[in-house]
C-alpha cells in the first residue's frame, strides 16, 4: 500500500489504521531484513533496491495468504474437500454413483475415495478413522457409533428367464427346497439373514453350490445351476440380462441398511453434503422404502 500511494499517512489511512503504527511496524521490517525499503522525503517515499527486490515477494505472499483463506472458507462450507467413504459393495455400486452426480453438481471441488469393503471391514475402518463413514447392515448397538437408517433392502429369489418359476409374481420360501440352492460364502453379509430364515421356517435346503463373488453366483444361476436369494441392492452387481427377480413372501424378508459413523467426530462439512445426497438419491429412487431421516 506504501509502494502503491507513495505516502505513509495516505497508506494508514487506506488500511485503517495509524500513521505511527504503520511507521512502526514499516521499521520493524527493515531492522529485521538490516536494509531500508524506503527512500524517504517531506512529500513521497520511494522504494530502495531493497524494497524493489522484496515487493515481488511480499505480493506473492499476500495472495498465497488470501487463496489459503479463500480455500479454507470453501473447505468450511463444503465447497471443496476430501471424503473417504467406505461400504458394502451390493450396496455402494447401487447407491453411490447416483449420489455422487449429485454432489458433483452442487459441490464439484470435493474429491471422494470409495471403498467396497466386506461388513466388518467398513465398521473398522469408520472406527480407526481411515473413512468418514460407513455404510452397512444395522449392527449391535455400541457406544462409540451412531448408526441412521436409510433403507429396507428387499430379499427377493434370483431365477433363469427360462426357469418353471419365472413368470409368478410371487412365491414363498418353501419354493427353495424344491430346487438346487446357490448360496454366498458365510464370510458375506447377505448369508446369514437368509439361513435364519431358513432355520425359522424349517426349510431343509439342498446348498449345492457356494461362491464368494455375487457377479459368480448371478452367473452360476443363469447357467441354470440353480436358485439364489438375494437383497434387491445387489443386483447392481450381477448381469440380470438373463434373470428374472421375484418377490419374495411369507415372509417378507428385508436387510436394514445405513450410515455409520463415530458418536466423537462430526462429518466435515464435505462429509455432510455427500451424506445429503446420499438421502436424496434414495429418497427419490426408491421411496417408499426410504427411511433417512431428512434434517
Amino acid at each position: 500500500m506504501i509502494e502503491r500511494l507513495r505516502n505513509v499517512t495516505s497508506a494508514a489511512e487506506k488500511l485503517c489504521i495509524s500513521q505511527p503504527a504503520l511507521s512502526r511496524t514499516l521499521n520493524q521490517m527493515e531492522e529485521g531484513m538490516g536494509a531500508r525499503l524506503f527512500t524517504r522525503s517531506t512529500r513521497r517515499v520511494e522504494l530502495s533496491q531493497a524494497g524493489m527486490a522484496l515487493l515481488p515477494i511480499a505480493r506473492r505472499l499476500v495472495g498465497e495468504y488470501y487463496d489459503s483463506f479463500s480455500n479454507l472458507d470453501k473447505q468450511l462450507i463444503g465447497q471443496t474437500g476430501r471424503i473417504v467413504l467406505a461400504g458394502l459393495p451390493s450396496v455402494i455400486v447401487a447407491l453411490i454413483p447416483g449420489a455422487l452426480q449429485r454432489l458433483a453438481s452442487i459441490s464439484p471441488g470435493i474429491e471422494v475415495k470409495v471403498l467396497g469393503m466386506p461388513e466388518q471391514s467398513v465398521i473398522a475402518a469408520v472406527r480407526d478413522g481411515s473413512a468418514d463413514f460407513g455404510i452397512v447392515t444395522q449392527p449391535a448397538a455400541a457406544d462409540w457409533f451412531e448408526f441412521h437408517q436409510m433403507i429396507n433392502d428387499e430379499y427377493v429369489l434370483v431365477c433363469p428367464l427360462n426357469h418353471p418359476v419365472a413368470r409368478k409374481k410371487q412365491v414363498d420360501w418353501s419354493i427353495l427346497s424344491q430346487y438346487p440352492f446357490i448360496g454366498l460364502t458365510s464370510a458375506s453379509s447377505v448369508r446369514p439373514l437368509i439361513e435364519r430364515v431358513f432355520v425359522s421356517l424349517n426349510l431343509k435346503i439342498d446348498i449345492r453350490y457356494e461362491a464368494d463373488h455375487l457377479s459368480l453366483v448371478g452367473a452360476m444361476v443363469a447357467s441354470g445351476l440353480g436358485l439364489t436369494v438375494l437383497p434387491k441392492l445387489a443386483l447392481a452387481l450381477i448381469n440380470c440380462s438373463e434373470l428374472v427377480s421375484i418377490h419374495l413372501g411369507d415372509p417378507v424378508v428385508e436387510r436394514v441398511i445405513g450410515t455409520i459413523l463415530r458418536t466423537d467426530l462430526a462429518l466435515s462439512p464435505a462429509a455432510r453434503r455427500l451424506d445429503s445426497a446420499l438421502a436424496d438419491e434414495i429418497s427419490d429412487k426408491y421411496h417408499p422404502n426410504a427411511l433417512y431421516p431428512q434434517s
